[in-house]
């Protein structure tokens, strides 16, 4: 990639070219660009030259038997333009990892407690968003029939330029009663709950704090539901939307868990829950060739052999399963006994 700054990127011709008049691959690479600059100008040159190399390398496993399979290495930063495109690698091994402990339950909850704009403007600390959180999950705890949860902290909204701090909130419910709807006295009182954590806790006096609730059901929602909590927090493009200080907040908060598992789902106790509920726990990773930690034809466990260059893959003994994973002829010939 060309060496660019930001202020050449903002008086380049390519920069001048309408975001709608540009395919989507274009769009990317010039939100790379534009990410990439701002990165290397302020410090961040590190961040900057893993997503500029993300997706460029396979790991190469190998399991007891000699059977090879290559999975795409990947930077793991939302603001990434592979790694924050809905369903890509990281988006897909998060979402499947939470399908495990959540989606069992005959109804999921879903709760968004979001920060007052002004709150968002402070840009919480780690310290805060993770109490924050706890809070969520606690009044959550106290007006649902419901175990355990997930909290997944999104700092933007879906069109917005700037901060919008919310937490979203899924849990099983154990009663299947009304297929999840509550009396409007218990979602005021979540509320309420909500607006005393805020106002006490940033010394505001808001009457009414914004809560929201729904429920899924069918089977094809829940997942729905998952891989949409789970996507990226910060897309690229939304990053190069941010204020610089807004940006500098972003990754402030790297090494920060902002999924976080509550209760009989956390990640100590989900397995004997789900047992003891007389859940057969088959993680959906397992069902994925790339996700698996086990080889799907002698069952043995995957180890790592080395990093291989996507230019460097020997292709011609190998298929792709999908766009970040790569397995041999023979495990693909097991998983696909029709084919050829």
């Amino acid at each position: 990639m060309p060496e660019m700054t930001e202020s050449s990127l903002l008086c380049s011709d390519t920069a001048q070219v309408p975001v709608s008049d540009l395919n989507p691959i274009q769009t990317r690479n010039l939100d790379l660009w534009i990410t990439s600059a701002w990165l290397k100008t302020n410090g961040y040159g590190d961040i900057a030259s893993r997503m500029e190399n993300c997706g460029t390398s396979f790991a190469h496993l190998k399991c007891s038997q000699g059977h090879d399979k290559y999975v795409r290495l990947h930077c793991k930063q939302d603001f990434c333009p592979k790694c924050g495109q809905k369903w890509s690698g990281p988006h897909k091994r998060r979402a499947t990892r939470a399908m495990d402990r959540l989606i069992w339950g005959n109804v999921v909850g879903y709760m968004i407690y979001t920060l007052p704009e002004e709150v968002s403007a402070q840009r919480p600390d780690k310290t805060a968003l993770s109490y924050l959180s706890k809070k969520a999950w606690e009044i959550t705890k106290s007006n649902f029939d419901t175990d355990g949860a997930m909290v997944r902290t999104h700092l933007m909204g879906e069109e917005s330029a700037k901060l919008h701090i919310h937490f979203n909130v899924l849990f099983p419910l154990r009663s299947s009663k009304g297929l999840g709807k509550v009396p409007q006295e218990v979602l005021n009182k979540v509320r309420q709950e909500w607006g005393d954590v805020i106002n006490g806790f940033f010394e505001l006096n808001h009457k009414q704090m914004n809560s929201y609730y729904n429920f899924v059901w069918e089977f094809g929602k829940k997942i729905h539901k998952v891989k949409y909590v789970m996507r990226a927090i910060v897309t690229t493009r939304k990053f190069v939307g941010l204020s610089s200080e807004d940006k500098h907040y972003v990754l402030s908060l790297k090494g920060w868990h902002n999924t976080r598992w509550f209760g009989k789902l956390a990640n100590s106790q989900y397995k004997k829950y789900l047992k003891a509920q007389g859940i057969k726990h088959i993680p959906y990773s397992e069902k994925d060739v790339g996700l698996s930690h086990h080889c799907p034809i002698c069952k043995t466990k995957f180890k790592f052999v080395d990093i291989v260059h996507e230019q460097n893959l020997p292709r011609l003994e190998l298929r792709m399963t999908d766009k970040d994973t790569f397995i041999d002829l023979a495990m693909h010939s097991f998983l696909n006994p029709g084919d050829g």
